[in-house]
C-alpha cells in the first residue's frame, strides 16, 4: 500500500526531527570521533545533508526537467517496503556512497550541522507540500546513484529510510 502525500510529509517531518534530536544528543567529545571504523556522527549528518540537498533539487526544479532527463514515470510507485528491500539488497551487494556523498574528513560543528539537517528537511517538506500533487509523485522520476530510476514518491520513501538507517548507526555506536 502506498503512503499518501500527507503521510509522507508527516513521516519526513518526524524523521528529520528525530535525526536532529539524535545528533544533538551525541556527546560533543564523540561527535567527530569514529568507532569501529564507521563514519563519525558528524560524517553521518554531513552525508545526510548532502543527500537531502540532492533530493530537494528535483522536487524544486520545473517538472519538465526530470522528464527531459529521465523520461516520464509509469504512474505506479513501489511500496516503502519494496524500496527499502531494494536498497538493503544493494548495500548487501557492496553498494557504498561515492563522490559528493562521501563526507569530508574534518572537524564539524555539532550545532551547525544539526541546524542544517533540520533546515534541509524543512525545504524538502515544503517543496513536496507546495509543488507536488498525489498523482505527480508517481508520474515523475529521477535517477538515484544506487537504486537507478525512482519515482518522486519512491525518492521520498528512500529519504525516510536513509535518514533512519544513518540515525540508527549513530544511536548504536554513539548513544
Amino acid at each position: 500500500m502506498q503512503k499518501t502525500k500527507p503521510v509522507l510529509i508527516n513521516e519526513l517531518n518526524t524523521c528529520f526531527e528525530l535525526l536532529y534530536k539524535t545528533a544533538s544528543l551525541v556527546p560533543a567529545a564523540l561527535f567527530n570521533t569514529s568507532k569501529e571504523n564507521k563514519w563519525t556522527p558528524a560524517e553521518n549528518i554531513s552525508h545526510l545533508i548532502t543527500a537531502t540537498k540532492m533530493t530537494v533539487l528535483p522536487f524544486t526544479l520545473p517538472k519538465f526537467i526530470p522528464v527531459l532527463l529521465y523520461g516520464k514515470g509509469k504512474g505506479i510507485s513501489r511500496t516503502y517496503d519494496e524500496v527499502v528491500a531494494a536498497y538493503e539488497n544493494k548495500l548487501a551487494n557492496g553498494a557504498k556512497a561515492t563522490g559528493v556523498y562521501v563526507p569530508a574528513k574534518t572537524n564539524y560543528e555539532q550545532e551547525k550541522l544539526c541546524a542544517e539537517i533540520l533546515k534541509q528537511g524543512e525545504k524538502l517538506v515544503q517543496a513536496i507540500s507546495n509543488k507536488w500533487t498525489e498523482a505527480q509523485l508517481d508520474n515523475y522520476q529521477v535517477k538515484h546513484p544506487i537504486l537507478g530510476k525512482l519515482t518522486m514518491r519512491e525518492l521520498a520513501y528512500f529519504t525516510i529510510y536513509h535518514n533512519i538507517h544513518h540515525m540508527e548507526t549513530v544511536r548504536k555506536y554513539y548513544l
